[in-house]
Order: C-alpha cells, then structure tokens, then sequence
C-alpha cells in the first residue's frame, strides 16, 4: 500500500504543478480550487486505503476550503498586502523589482499556503512531517517565486511544492 500511494501522490502533484501553471495562464479555476479539490480527494483515498473508509478520513475534506481561502487571502502581485507588509519593511520595491521584497513576500504567502496541511498532519499523525512541510514550503516558495524569473519553470515547480502536501 504504501508505494501505491507514492505513486498516487507523485503523478497528483506532477497534475497539480500542470494545473498551478494554467492557473496563473488565467484559466483561475484549475489552481483555486482545482488544485484544493484534487488533494484533498487524492489525500482522503489514500487515508482510505490504510485506514479503511471511515467517516472520520471526511476531514480532509477541509483541505478543500482551508488552501482555497488561503491562496485567496495571501497573494503575491505588486498589490497583495503581504507584499505591501514588505514594501513597508524594507521602504522599496513597490514596483516589483527588488529580489528581498519579492523573496519574502513569497515565503510569506508559501507559509501561510502550508498550513491548511495541519487538516492532514492531524489526519495522519504526521507533526514532523508537517512542521518539515512548512519551513521547506515557506522556503522554496520564497526562492523559487522571487528569484525565478520564467514563470515556465517557477509556476509548476511552486505548484508541485504546494501539492507535497500530500506526504503530510
């Protein structure tokens, strides 16, 4: 079972980084709440899998609405208040282009896009993984969105780090 669900969770989040990229394309709802939807789907089978289907694995439903509002509520355009917060911090970079503000406007945003996988970490009594989870996303996200300039290669690679939850 468990290299089944390895493999479940690589090919979900080889979809989800797809889906992540369309959705910054414009096609929004593959990325919100495309993406929600899938893991949380994809996370609740596999909880069936070992635990059998049980109404208490229904929780990681959450997921759904918990990522979904956060990637609502923390975003990183020039505009999103994280990056306003930054801005503030440091006094430049309102126009985008100083790499400190976009960094961490960016690890701010892949920290708070973590944390709907404590629904998961509860689920499956993952805490470790999960504090992992959230210091690798709140880091890669920040490099990977502020330092990568071709959204090619840093829309699918956010998208994937965002899916890994799936290990949570």
């Amino acid at each position: 079972m468990f290299y089944a669900t390895v493999v479940i969770n690589l090919i979900t989040i080889a979809i989800c980084a797809y889906w992540w990229r369309l959705g910054g394309d414009g096609q929004s709802l593959f990325r919100n709440p495309g993406v929600p939807i899938l893991l949380a789907l994809v996370k609740y089978g596999t909880l069936c899998l070992f635990d059998g289907l049980t109404w208490w694995n229904l929780l990681a439903l959450l997921y759904i609405p918990a990522l979904w509002g956060m990637v609502q509520a923390f975003s990183y355009g020039i505009s999103a208040p994280p990056h306003k917060f930054w801005v503030w911090v440091f006094g430049k970079g309102g126009d985008g282009n100083y790499k400190p503000v976009e960094v961490l406007t960016r690890a701010t945003c892949g920290f708070f896009w973590s944390l709907p996988a404590g629904i998961f970490a509860f689920l499956s009594g993952g805490w470790i993984t999960f504090g992992v989870y959230v210091v690798c996303l709140t880091i890669a996200n920040g490099l990977i969105g502020g330092l990568v300039e071709d959204v090619e290669v840093s829309e699918p690679a956010v998208g994937a780090c965002v899916s890994s939850s799936l290990f949570v």
